[in-house]
């Protein structure tokens, strides 16, 4: 009969079972591991959201610079009162979570003045039916005058309000859109505004968040 190697014999069959015990150890603190770096990162990327923006020194004071303030657009020399709109750039700087981008262009408008009058009018140059950009057509004929979108012929006449043109009708479901601004500064021959961006194909005009 042959001889048992006791001791030999109970190395061998736990051997197995080592093994797999420090197999399942090296997943979990691979995991743990794992999960650290991953947990650093989304701290990381997320940090931004919970400091405050960063704002350059040289625009810290520049007013109209972001926000909800108000813009600088032009001098009032600069836009004729011969009642004939002028479409102007919207230039202001963008500042997000990660980013502080100066001068950035975020939309146009239309001003447009009158002769001897102390005040301008001011649209989105966005139409309100389906969010294409309008554009003023002068046609011999006064009375033809307009704001039109290229799209869907949506027809605004210089007040904005919402006309047939060329006898085609009009699906924008309200007058073009107006926006804010600053008699104060306008008195003193510049014009800022308070620029928006506004929900398009509904009928009340509501800012976008």
């Amino acid at each position: 009969m042959a001889k048992s190697n006791g001791p030999a014999d109970h190395t061998d069959s736990n051997e197995p079972r080592r093994n797999f015990i420090v197999e399942v150890a090296a997943v979990v603190i691979g995991g743990i591991v794992s999960l650290c770096g991953l947990a650093s990162g989304v701290f990381v990327f997320l940090d931004p959201i919970s400091r405050k923006p960063r704002i350059p020194e040289k625009y810290r004071k520049k007013e109209g610079a972001y926000g909800n303030d108000f813009i600088f657009i032009a001098s009032l020399a600069a836009l004729p009162d011969d009642g004939v709109p002028r479409r102007f750039p919207v230039i202001t700087n963008k500042i997000d979570a990660w980013n502080f981008m100066p001068n950035q262009a975020i939309g146009s408008v239309y001003l447009r003045r009158e002769k001897g009058e102390k005040t301008v009018q001011v649209f989105h140059t966005t139409c309100p039916h389906a969010g294409c950009s309008v554009a003023y057509k002068h046609d011999v004929d006064p009375t033809k005058r307009a704001y039109v979108c290229p799209c869907h012929n949506s027809a605004f006449d210089l007040d904005g309000e919402k006309i047939e043109y060329n006898k085609k009708r009009n699906p924008s479901p309200r007058t073009l859109d107006t926006l804010e601004f600053d008699q104060s500064k306008l008195d003193d021959g510049q014009i800022w505004i308070r620029f928006e961006d506004f929900y398009t194909g509904v009928h009340d005009k509501k800012a976008k968040i």
